[in-house]
C-alpha cells in the first residue's frame, strides 16, 4: 500500500495500520501460548474427549489468527515467512491448519 508522504492523513494511516497488525499479533501470539499451555499441562498423553475439544478448539483459534497476520502480512509487502514462523515458534500442526474452515 503506497501512501503519500505528502499527506497530512498518511501519517495517522500508517499509525493505524500498524496498531491493527499489532493488536492482531499480540492475538496471535496470546493464542499460540495458550495452546501450549494446554500440551504442558497435560498429565496423561491420553486425552478424554472434553480436552480433544478444547485442544481442537485452540489449534484452530491459533491457526486462524496466524492465518490472518499472514493475510496482514501480504497486504503490507512484509516478507519472510519462514522467519515469521521460527521467530514466533509458530509449531506444524498449526502451520498445517492455516486456512482450514473451523470444524462445528
Amino acid at each position: 500500500m503506497e501512501l503519500d508522504p505528502q499527506n497530512p492523513l498518511s501519517f495517522e494511516i500508517r499509525q493505524e495500520i500498524a496498531s491493527a497488525y499489532f493488536a492482531a499479533l499480540k492475538k496471535m501470539v496470546a493464542s499460540l501460548e495458550a495452546l501450549k499451555a494446554f500440551d504442558l499441562a497435560l498429565v496423561s498423553p491420553t486425552l478424554d474427549s472434553t480436552q480433544i475439544t478444547r485442544r481442537t478448539e485452540l489449534l484452530e483459534q491459533a491457526a486462524e489468527r496466524v492465518y490472518f497476520i499472514l493475510i496482514q502480512r501480504e497486504a503490507l509487502n512484509l516478507s519472510g515467512h519462514e522467519r515469521f514462523f521460527e521467530h514466533y515458534e509458530i509449531p506444524q500442526e498449526v502451520r498445517r491448519s492455516l486456512g482450514k474452515p473451523p470444524r462445528k
